[in-house]
Protein backbone atom coordinates (compact mmCIF):
# COMPACT_ATOMS: atom_id res chain seq x y z
CA UNK A 1 0.00 0.00 0.00
CA UNK A 2 1.03 3.38 -0.43
CA UNK A 3 2.29 5.66 2.25
CA UNK A 4 -0.16 7.24 4.57
CA UNK A 5 -2.48 4.37 3.52
CA UNK A 6 -4.00 2.48 6.66
CA UNK A 7 -6.01 -0.77 6.00
CA UNK A 8 -8.82 -1.67 8.60
CA UNK A 9 -10.60 -5.19 8.89
CA UNK A 10 -14.01 -5.09 10.68
CA UNK A 11 -16.16 -7.89 10.81
CA UNK A 12 -14.56 -9.08 8.18
CA UNK A 13 -14.68 -6.07 5.73
CA UNK A 14 -11.58 -3.77 4.63
CA UNK A 15 -11.45 -0.28 4.98
CA UNK A 16 -8.92 2.20 4.00
CA UNK A 17 -8.23 5.45 5.02
CA UNK A 18 -5.37 7.90 4.51
CA UNK A 19 -3.98 8.58 7.81
CA UNK A 20 -0.89 10.98 9.04
CA UNK A 21 -0.04 12.10 12.40
CA UNK A 22 1.96 15.65 12.63
CA UNK A 23 2.79 16.77 16.02
CA UNK A 24 0.72 14.63 17.87
CA UNK A 25 -2.63 15.58 15.66
CA UNK A 26 -4.00 12.57 13.79
CA UNK A 27 -5.48 13.25 10.16
CA UNK A 28 -7.81 10.79 9.16
CA UNK A 29 -9.95 10.14 6.02
CA UNK A 30 -12.09 7.57 3.91
CA UNK A 31 -10.48 5.83 0.98
CA UNK A 32 -11.91 3.62 -1.51
CA UNK A 33 -10.30 0.32 -2.11
CA UNK A 34 -7.16 0.60 -3.81
CA UNK A 35 -8.46 -0.98 -6.67
CA UNK A 36 -11.40 1.28 -6.90
CA UNK A 37 -11.39 3.94 -10.22
CA UNK A 38 -12.66 6.71 -7.73
CA UNK A 39 -8.73 5.67 -5.12
CA UNK A 40 -6.38 7.80 -7.33
CA UNK A 41 -8.98 10.90 -6.79
CA UNK A 42 -9.79 10.77 -3.29
CA UNK A 43 -6.16 10.07 -2.23
CA UNK A 44 -4.75 13.05 -4.24
CA UNK A 45 -7.43 15.16 -2.46
CA UNK A 46 -6.93 13.89 0.92
CA UNK A 47 -3.00 14.63 0.50
CA UNK A 48 -3.39 17.72 -1.12
CA UNK A 49 -5.51 18.67 2.31
CA UNK A 50 -2.96 17.53 4.72
CA UNK A 51 0.23 18.48 2.20
CA UNK A 52 -1.24 21.67 0.12
CA UNK A 53 0.01 19.25 -2.71
CA UNK A 54 -0.77 15.82 -4.40
CA UNK A 55 2.13 13.09 -5.17
CA UNK A 56 4.69 14.27 -8.13
CA UNK A 57 2.72 18.00 -8.87
CA UNK A 58 5.87 20.49 -7.91
CA UNK A 59 8.59 17.45 -8.31
CA UNK A 60 11.36 17.08 -10.09
CA UNK A 61 11.68 13.71 -12.26
CA UNK A 62 15.19 13.21 -11.00
CA UNK A 63 14.35 13.94 -7.15
CA UNK A 64 14.93 11.46 -4.16
CA UNK A 65 10.93 10.99 -4.38
CA UNK A 66 10.66 10.23 -7.78
CA UNK A 67 13.51 7.54 -7.75
CA UNK A 68 11.74 5.71 -4.78
CA UNK A 69 8.55 5.77 -6.44
CA UNK A 70 10.46 4.36 -9.52
CA UNK A 71 12.17 2.43 -7.73
CA UNK A 72 9.06 0.75 -5.93
CA UNK A 73 7.63 0.66 -9.28
CA UNK A 74 10.35 -1.52 -10.81
CA UNK A 75 10.53 -5.13 -11.98
CA UNK A 76 13.54 -5.61 -9.42
CA UNK A 77 11.08 -3.98 -6.76
CA UNK A 78 8.26 -6.67 -6.97
CA UNK A 79 11.09 -9.61 -7.20
CA UNK A 80 11.83 -9.26 -3.97
CA UNK A 81 11.15 -12.04 -1.25
CA UNK A 82 8.24 -10.78 1.24
CA UNK A 83 10.86 -10.37 3.87
CA UNK A 84 13.32 -7.92 1.80
CA UNK A 85 10.26 -6.02 0.22
CA UNK A 86 9.15 -4.83 4.31
CA UNK A 87 13.09 -4.11 4.98
CA UNK A 88 13.57 -2.10 1.54
CA UNK A 89 10.23 -0.03 2.00
CA UNK A 90 11.57 1.00 5.34
CA UNK A 91 14.72 2.08 4.12
CA UNK A 92 12.57 3.67 0.73
CA UNK A 93 10.45 5.51 4.30
CA UNK A 94 13.75 6.40 5.21
CA UNK A 95 14.71 8.10 2.48
CA UNK A 96 11.89 9.96 1.86
CA UNK A 97 11.50 11.87 5.54
CA UNK A 98 15.29 12.81 5.29
CA UNK A 99 15.70 13.42 1.91
CA UNK A 100 12.37 13.19 -0.15
CA UNK A 101 12.85 17.13 -1.28
CA UNK A 102 15.90 17.14 -2.85
CA UNK A 103 17.52 15.92 -6.00
CA UNK A 104 18.91 12.45 -6.16
CA UNK A 105 21.90 13.86 -6.80
CA UNK A 106 22.64 16.35 -4.33
CA UNK A 107 22.79 13.47 -1.74
CA UNK A 108 26.49 13.19 -1.17
CA UNK A 109 28.44 10.61 1.55
CA UNK A 110 28.19 13.07 3.97
CA UNK A 111 24.48 13.31 3.77
CA UNK A 112 24.63 9.33 4.15
CA UNK A 113 27.12 9.25 6.60
CA UNK A 114 24.80 11.17 8.91
CA UNK A 115 21.89 9.06 8.49
CA UNK A 116 23.71 6.07 9.02
CA UNK A 117 25.37 7.84 12.14
CA UNK A 118 21.99 8.95 13.43
CA UNK A 119 20.66 4.19 13.78
CA UNK A 120 24.43 3.63 14.77
CA UNK A 121 23.40 2.86 18.11
CA UNK A 122 21.67 0.11 16.51
CA UNK A 123 24.20 -1.73 14.53
CA UNK A 124 22.39 -4.36 12.71
CA UNK A 125 19.76 -2.06 11.95
CA UNK A 126 21.84 0.71 10.33
CA UNK A 127 23.57 -1.76 8.46
CA UNK A 128 20.78 -3.21 6.67
CA UNK A 129 18.84 0.32 5.91
CA UNK A 130 22.74 1.26 4.48
CA UNK A 131 22.70 -1.71 2.27
CA UNK A 132 18.59 -1.26 0.97
CA UNK A 133 19.42 2.15 0.76
CA UNK A 134 22.66 1.61 -1.73
CA UNK A 135 20.34 -0.60 -3.31
CA UNK A 136 18.19 2.30 -4.49
CA UNK A 137 21.00 3.78 -5.69
CA UNK A 138 22.57 1.43 -7.40
CA UNK A 139 19.01 0.81 -8.98
CA UNK A 140 18.86 4.77 -9.93
CA UNK A 141 22.24 5.18 -11.46
CA UNK A 142 22.11 3.80 -15.04
CA UNK A 143 18.60 5.51 -15.19
CA UNK A 144 19.87 8.85 -14.44
CA UNK A 145 18.93 9.38 -11.19
CA UNK A 146 22.68 9.84 -9.82
CA UNK A 147 26.30 9.15 -11.50
CA UNK A 148 27.81 8.11 -8.28
CA UNK A 149 26.51 6.13 -5.23
CA UNK A 150 26.45 8.00 -2.77
CA UNK A 151 26.48 5.28 0.00
CA UNK A 152 30.10 3.35 -1.32
CA UNK A 153 32.99 4.46 1.11
CA UNK A 154 30.84 4.80 4.51
CA UNK A 155 32.34 3.91 7.36
CA UNK A 156 29.91 1.36 8.99
CA UNK A 157 29.51 0.37 12.68
CA UNK A 158 30.15 -3.49 13.41
CA UNK A 159 27.34 -5.20 15.37
CA UNK A 160 28.72 -7.37 18.44
CA UNK A 161 26.00 -9.79 17.78
CA UNK A 162 26.90 -13.21 16.42
CA UNK A 163 25.19 -16.41 15.44
CA UNK A 164 27.30 -18.85 17.16
CA UNK A 165 26.45 -22.28 17.14
CA UNK A 166 24.32 -23.87 20.23
CA UNK A 167 26.67 -25.62 23.03
CA UNK A 168 25.10 -29.19 23.59
CA UNK A 169 23.60 -28.19 27.03
CA UNK A 170 21.19 -25.23 25.99
CA UNK A 171 20.42 -27.40 22.95
CA UNK A 172 19.50 -29.83 25.25
CA UNK A 173 17.64 -27.83 27.71
CA UNK A 174 15.09 -26.52 24.50
CA UNK A 175 14.58 -29.91 23.48
CA UNK A 176 13.43 -31.74 27.04
CA UNK A 177 11.79 -28.77 28.11
CA UNK A 178 10.68 -26.64 25.45
CA UNK A 179 7.15 -26.48 23.93
CA UNK A 180 6.46 -29.06 21.11
CA UNK A 181 5.67 -26.66 18.38
CA UNK A 182 8.81 -24.68 19.62
CA UNK A 183 11.45 -27.76 19.99
CA UNK A 184 9.85 -28.89 16.47
CA UNK A 185 11.06 -25.97 14.71
CA UNK A 186 14.07 -25.92 16.44
CA UNK A 187 14.41 -29.31 15.39
CA UNK A 188 13.90 -28.66 11.88
CA UNK A 189 16.41 -25.99 11.78
CA UNK A 190 19.04 -27.39 13.07
CA UNK A 191 18.94 -30.70 10.73
CA UNK A 192 18.18 -29.13 7.63
CA UNK A 193 20.31 -25.49 8.41
CA UNK A 194 17.88 -23.56 6.60
CA UNK A 195 16.42 -20.35 7.34
CA UNK A 196 14.19 -19.20 9.60
CA UNK A 197 11.35 -17.76 6.98
CA UNK A 198 11.88 -20.92 4.85
CA UNK A 199 11.46 -23.51 7.31
CA UNK A 200 8.56 -22.07 8.72
CA UNK A 201 6.82 -20.87 5.57
CA UNK A 202 8.49 -23.56 2.86
CA UNK A 203 8.48 -26.58 3.94
CA UNK A 204 5.97 -27.71 1.96
CA UNK A 205 4.35 -31.58 1.36
CA UNK A 206 4.33 -29.81 -2.20
CA UNK A 207 7.89 -29.12 -2.22
CA UNK A 208 9.23 -32.91 -0.88
CA UNK A 209 9.72 -35.60 -3.19
CA UNK A 210 11.01 -39.34 -1.65
CA UNK A 211 12.40 -37.74 1.51
CA UNK A 212 13.64 -34.72 -0.18
CA UNK A 213 13.31 -31.17 0.04
CA UNK A 214 13.64 -29.04 -2.73
CA UNK A 215 13.83 -25.38 -1.63
CA UNK A 216 14.18 -22.40 -3.40
CA UNK A 217 15.45 -19.97 -0.32
CA UNK A 218 13.65 -17.01 0.08
CA UNK A 219 17.13 -14.62 0.59
CA UNK A 220 18.94 -15.80 -2.22
CA UNK A 221 16.76 -17.77 -4.23
CA UNK A 222 19.44 -20.42 -4.53
CA UNK A 223 17.52 -24.29 -5.38
CA UNK A 224 18.93 -26.32 -2.93
CA UNK A 225 17.90 -30.27 -2.45
CA UNK A 226 17.82 -31.13 0.92
CA UNK A 227 17.54 -34.73 2.29
CA UNK A 228 15.95 -34.84 5.43
CA UNK A 229 16.73 -36.47 8.80
CA UNK A 230 14.57 -39.32 10.12
CA UNK A 231 13.73 -36.98 12.79
CA UNK A 232 12.67 -34.08 10.62
CA UNK A 233 11.04 -36.51 8.76
CA UNK A 234 9.26 -37.91 12.44
CA UNK A 235 7.95 -34.84 12.99
CA UNK A 236 6.83 -34.13 9.55
CA UNK A 237 4.75 -37.29 10.28
CA UNK A 238 3.20 -35.72 13.63
CA UNK A 239 2.58 -32.84 11.95
CA UNK A 240 0.55 -34.92 8.63
CA UNK A 241 -1.77 -36.97 11.73
CA UNK A 242 -2.49 -33.64 12.88
CA UNK A 243 -3.88 -32.64 9.59
CA UNK A 244 -5.48 -35.53 9.17
CA UNK A 245 -7.04 -35.49 12.51
CA UNK A 246 -8.63 -31.88 11.39
CA UNK A 247 -9.73 -33.07 7.91
CA UNK A 248 -7.09 -30.52 6.00
CA UNK A 249 -6.22 -31.73 2.76
CA UNK A 250 -3.53 -28.90 1.03
CA UNK A 251 -0.14 -29.88 0.07
CA UNK A 252 1.17 -26.55 -0.14
CA UNK A 253 0.39 -25.94 3.25
CA UNK A 254 3.08 -25.12 5.29
CA UNK A 255 3.87 -28.51 7.58
CA UNK A 256 5.15 -26.85 10.36
CA UNK A 257 2.17 -25.50 12.77
CA UNK A 258 1.64 -22.95 15.86
CA UNK A 259 0.24 -24.53 19.00
CA UNK A 260 -3.87 -24.04 17.74
CA UNK A 261 -2.60 -26.30 14.60
CA UNK A 262 -2.18 -22.79 12.15
CA UNK A 263 1.11 -22.42 9.77
CA UNK A 264 3.17 -20.09 11.60
CA UNK A 265 3.64 -16.16 10.48
CA UNK A 266 6.91 -15.23 11.26
CA UNK A 267 6.02 -12.25 13.72
CA UNK A 268 3.55 -14.73 16.00
CA UNK A 269 6.91 -17.58 15.90
CA UNK A 270 9.52 -14.50 17.02
CA UNK A 271 7.12 -13.78 19.68
CA UNK A 272 6.64 -17.14 21.23
CA UNK A 273 10.55 -17.87 20.40
CA UNK A 274 11.33 -14.96 22.76
CA UNK A 275 8.92 -16.09 25.19
CA UNK A 276 10.09 -19.37 25.09
CA UNK A 277 13.78 -18.60 25.78
CA UNK A 278 12.67 -16.42 28.45
CA UNK A 279 10.88 -19.08 30.27
CA UNK A 280 13.28 -21.43 30.02
CA UNK A 281 16.25 -18.76 31.22
CA UNK A 282 18.17 -19.36 27.81
CA UNK A 283 17.80 -15.06 27.77
CA UNK A 284 16.84 -12.05 29.46
CA UNK A 285 13.52 -10.01 29.06
CA UNK A 286 15.79 -7.76 27.32
CA UNK A 287 19.05 -8.64 25.32
CA UNK A 288 21.04 -5.69 26.44
CA UNK A 289 21.08 -7.92 30.00
CA UNK A 290 22.44 -10.34 28.74
CA UNK A 291 25.71 -10.57 30.46
CA UNK A 292 28.99 -9.45 27.93
CA UNK A 293 30.39 -12.76 26.13
CA UNK A 294 27.52 -15.18 27.21
CA UNK A 295 26.13 -17.09 24.98
CA UNK A 296 23.23 -15.05 22.60
CA UNK A 297 20.71 -18.11 22.32
CA UNK A 298 19.13 -17.56 17.85
CA UNK A 299 17.32 -19.50 15.87
CA UNK A 300 19.90 -18.69 13.38
CA UNK A 301 22.45 -19.48 15.26
CA UNK A 302 21.09 -23.14 15.13
CA UNK A 303 21.92 -22.77 11.46
CA UNK A 304 25.63 -22.24 12.69
CA UNK A 305 25.36 -25.56 14.62
CA UNK A 306 24.51 -27.48 11.19
CA UNK A 307 27.44 -26.31 9.60
CA UNK A 308 29.60 -26.86 12.15
CA UNK A 309 28.18 -30.68 12.17
CA UNK A 310 28.89 -30.63 9.08
CA UNK A 311 32.13 -29.44 8.87
CA UNK A 312 33.12 -31.03 12.03
CA UNK A 313 32.52 -34.31 9.90
CA UNK A 314 34.13 -33.98 7.07
CA UNK A 315 37.44 -31.71 8.26
CA UNK A 316 39.03 -35.15 8.98
CA UNK A 317 38.98 -36.22 5.39
CA UNK A 318 37.90 -33.46 3.24
CA UNK A 319 38.72 -35.65 -0.01
CA UNK A 320 36.35 -38.69 1.42
CA UNK A 321 33.68 -36.61 2.51
CA UNK A 322 33.84 -33.39 0.15
CA UNK A 323 35.34 -30.92 2.21
CA UNK A 324 33.66 -27.18 2.66
CA UNK A 325 31.77 -27.70 -0.76
CA UNK A 326 29.57 -30.29 1.62
CA UNK A 327 28.56 -26.85 3.68
CA UNK A 328 28.00 -24.93 0.33
CA UNK A 329 26.03 -27.77 -0.85
CA UNK A 330 23.65 -28.64 1.92
CA UNK A 331 23.17 -24.58 3.18
CA UNK A 332 23.36 -23.21 -0.46
CA UNK A 333 26.16 -20.57 0.33
CA UNK A 334 27.23 -19.07 -3.24
CA UNK A 335 31.06 -18.36 -2.19
CA UNK A 336 33.26 -20.21 -0.37
CA UNK A 337 33.65 -17.47 2.20
CA UNK A 338 30.54 -17.32 3.55
CA UNK A 339 30.68 -21.07 4.10
CA UNK A 340 34.05 -21.40 5.85
CA UNK A 341 32.57 -18.39 7.85
CA UNK A 342 29.91 -21.18 9.11
CA UNK A 343 31.77 -23.51 9.72
CA UNK A 344 35.01 -21.53 10.90
CA UNK A 345 34.48 -23.09 14.00
CA UNK A 346 34.65 -26.85 12.59
CA UNK A 347 37.58 -26.56 10.45
CA UNK A 348 39.75 -26.03 13.76
CA UNK A 349 38.41 -28.91 16.09
CA UNK A 350 38.43 -31.49 13.24
CA UNK A 351 35.69 -33.80 14.86
CA UNK A 352 34.12 -36.59 13.25
CA UNK A 353 30.25 -37.39 13.51
CA UNK A 354 28.72 -39.44 11.07
CA UNK A 355 24.90 -40.24 10.48
CA UNK A 356 22.98 -39.15 7.67
CA UNK A 357 24.30 -36.48 5.72
CA UNK A 358 27.39 -36.45 7.89
CA UNK A 359 24.92 -34.81 11.03
CA UNK A 360 24.98 -36.78 14.70
CA UNK A 361 21.83 -36.88 16.38
CA UNK A 362 20.75 -33.69 17.64
CA UNK A 363 20.82 -34.10 21.62
CA UNK A 364 18.28 -36.53 23.17
CA UNK A 365 15.39 -36.90 20.95
CA UNK A 366 12.37 -36.47 22.89
CA UNK A 367 9.82 -39.54 23.28
CA UNK A 368 6.83 -37.63 21.52
CA UNK A 369 8.85 -37.46 18.83
CA UNK A 370 8.38 -40.67 16.47
CA UNK A 371 5.33 -41.43 18.10
CA UNK A 372 1.52 -40.20 16.39
CA UNK A 373 -0.40 -41.79 19.28
CA UNK A 374 0.49 -38.10 21.10
CA UNK A 375 0.65 -34.75 19.71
Amino acid sequence: MERYVQRKVKRGREFFYFRVVRNGNEQRFPLPHPFDSDYRAAYNSAHRVVFGTIPGEFESKTSIARMVRDHRDSERFRKLPKASTTLRNLACDLMLERWGEFEASAIKPVHVQALYDSLADRPATANRRLDDISAVFGWGKPRGFVDTNPCTGIERVHSDVSYEPWPEEKLQLLIDQGKREIVKVALVAAYTGQRREDVLRKLTDKAIKDGVWYLEQGKTRTSVPVPLHPVVLAILDLERAARRKASIIDPGRPLLTNSRGNPWTPSGFGASWRTELIRLKLRPHRVENLPEGAFRATLHGLRHTNATNIANAVARNAEIFGGIARVQAMLGHLSESMSKHYARRAEVEHLNHETLLLLPEIGNRPGWIGNQSEN
